[in-house]
Formats: C-alpha cells, structure tokens, sequence
C-alpha cells in the first residue's frame, strides 16, 4: 500500500488529501485569510506550509508516513501530459514564476520543500499547460502570435480515462472530446491519448463562461479597451475574471441564472442558451482533427451539474456522437491516480528540462 499526499493550491485556499492506494483518507480545504492571500506568492508559502502540517496534524497523519507527493502543475513552459518530478530546473520556474504569476506554483514549491525535508519525492501531473497541439492548431492570422493550450488538462485526461476504463477501452486507443464546463470553459479533442486541439481555456477562446469573455469580435474587443483606457493586465483581469454570466448579471452561478429563467427573465434566458449554444460549436469543431471519428462526448466540470445547462449542450451536439457526464472536477483524485500509475510501473517519469 502507498500513502499519498496530494496538494492543489489555489489563490484563496489550499487544498489537501492523503490517499491510501485509491482510498482517500482525509481530504481538508484551508481557507486563507485576507493577510495571507494578498502577500506576494512566493512570500505565502511559509503561512500555507504550516497550514499543511496543522491539518496533517489534526488528521493523525505522519509526514513519515507519506510515500510520495502530488502536486497540482502550476504555470510552467508547455509539456506533453504525464507525471513529472519535481526537479532543480521545475523548481527554478516555479519560484520565480518564469511563465506566469498564479497560486498554484505554490504547490510544487510546497511539494518540494517537504520532499527534501523528508526525503519523499514530489510530482506534478498534468499542469494546465499541457501542449499537445498539432502545428496547424497554432498557426493565427497574424505572423508571429501563436495559439497556446492552456487548459483544465488534470481533469480533462482524468474523465477521458475514466471514460476508457469504464468501457474496457484504452485511452491511447480512443478519440474523445471533452468540455470541461466552469468558472473557465475549455473544450478539447482527444486523439488517442493526445489533446490535438484545445481552445485557450484562461483568455481570448471559446465560449464565454461565467466568468469569461471568451471569443470576442476583433474590432469590438479593440475599442472596448481604447474606450475604458484599460492597460494590457486591466484588460486580462476583466476578460478572465469580470466578464461571462458575471458581466450581465452580477452572479457567477449559473444556479442563480437558472432560477432567473424559472422567475421568467427573458434576459437570463437567451445569455444561458447562448452560452449552451458556444460550448456546442466549440465541441462540434473538435471533430474536425478528429476527422469525424469521435468515440464519444464528456462533459465534466462544476457546471456539468447543470440538468439545463447540459441538456441544451446534449440537444446541439447529439447527431454528432452519445454524451457522457462525469459531474464536477476530481482533481485530488487524478493527481492521486498519476502518482499510483507511477508508482505501480503503469507509466514512466517524465523529465522536466
């Protein structure tokens, strides 16, 4: 049996998990406050260190007892998917956050301090820059600006190979596309075992969330930020954080849009079908690298949760191939299985370099 110690950190809170082999032990989220969070990143990690070991403690769980350690990819250069250890060079980047500031650096650099201190090697599995693209994926119009995967890789592969497992299949052997629907929305074609094509799931693709702006006409999107005198970050922050559902109506959560159109708000309504409506073109492009050999459709994600939501999505796209729906995100547990295939010799180390 194998003990592991999973870490998902995030920008307000910290997530860990024990595992036994498949069993989750304990799983706690460490809500931070405000005189943590609004810190520096790298300046968080003592206060999210000793947070970590007060809930092991409070858990009776022994670092000593820890075979290994997985931790959620932060923003690192594009990789293939897999499991990676976290070495000198992973480090570096996490630290000094080469590729981009985001929370969940914080849990390799965490990973990697207890893994020396207690002689237990930390991984990553399958960051959100997981790039798989097929070179015409990235080409744009414009010479010079690439299309980049930035994605809910972890979850997405996790359902994939769920989906492949449960029908005695070989992810490696499948093509799949998979909506990941939540606060961000990402939509991705699997081509046994790789994700071919991806739109850009944190900024400027693919449908608008419930907080996203996803794909915006040119023209619009350009006096939008001429007009509002926005910076090149104000601009990222309204597009990733303040925009989607959000924009129109002040909420998030599409429960709320959804009791708006119970209340017969016409406004709320034809937002949510056309959200419904964007996420259904963008899984109906997907079988276009598929080449129209599409084995099946996922949906996963929090707002797969959505019997409305989804039933719109499945009334769009069902010509096109069945539907499966593995609600909400399991990230603790596909960070979990990373490290047991590892462990078990299912699947080899990868080398970040």
């Amino acid at each position: 049996m194998k003990n592991i110690l999973v870490l998902n950190l995030g920008s307000t809170s910290s997530k860990v998990a024990v595992f036994t082999d498949y069993e989750m032990l304990y799983e706690d989220v460490i809500r931070h406050d405000m005189n943590v969070t609004n810190l520096p990143l790298i300046d968080q990690v003592p206060y999210r260190l000793e947070s970590i070991k007060n809930s092991m403690n409070q858990h009776n769980v022994s670092l000593q007892a820890i075979d290994a350690i997985a931790c959620r990819g932060g923003v690192l250069k594009p990789i293939q998917g897999g499991t990676y250890l976290i070495n000198e060079k992973m480090l570096e980047d996490l630290k000094t956050f080469k590729y981009g500031f985001h929370a969940s650096n914080l849990s390799g650099l965490i990973g990697y301090e207890l893994s020396k201190k207690f002689k237990i090697k930390a991984y990553i599995v399958d960051p959100v820059v997981v790039d798989e693209l097929i070179p015409e994926a990235r080409i744009t119009g414009i010479k010079g600006i690439e299309r980049k995967s930035i994605f809910h890789a972890l979850n997405q592969k996790s359902v994939a190979k769920q989906y492949a497992e449960d029908n005695n299949k070989v992810y490696d052997d499948i093509n799949v596309i998979v909506a990941h629907l939540g606060g961000g929305i990402s939509v991705g074609a699997h081509k046994k075992g790789r994700v071919v094509e991806v739109n850009d799931g944190l900024l400027g693709e693919g449908p608008f969330s419930p907080e996203r702006a996803g794909s915006i006409p040119n023209d619009a999107l350009i006096k939008w930020v001429k007009e509002n005198n926005f910076t090149v970050e104000e601009a990222n922050n309204q597009l990733s954080k303040s925009s989607g559902l959000l924009s129109y109506f002040g909420t998030n959560d599409c429960r709320e849009v959804v009791r708006m159109i119970n209340e017969g708000n016409k406004e709320a309504k034809l937002v949510l079908d056309a959200m419904a409506y964007q996420i259904a073109k963008s899984i109906s492009a997907c079988a276009v690298p598929l080449e129209g050999e599409v084995d099946q459709i996922i949906i996963t994600g929090g707002l797969s949760y959505s019997k409305y939501l989804v039933n719109k999505v499945k009334k769009y796209v069902s010509w096109l191939q069945n539907v499966t729906i593995y609600k909400g995100e399991k990230e603790m547990q596909a960070l979990n299985v990373g490290i047991l295939d590892l462990l078990q010799g299912k699947i080899s180390t990868k080398s970040y370099e």
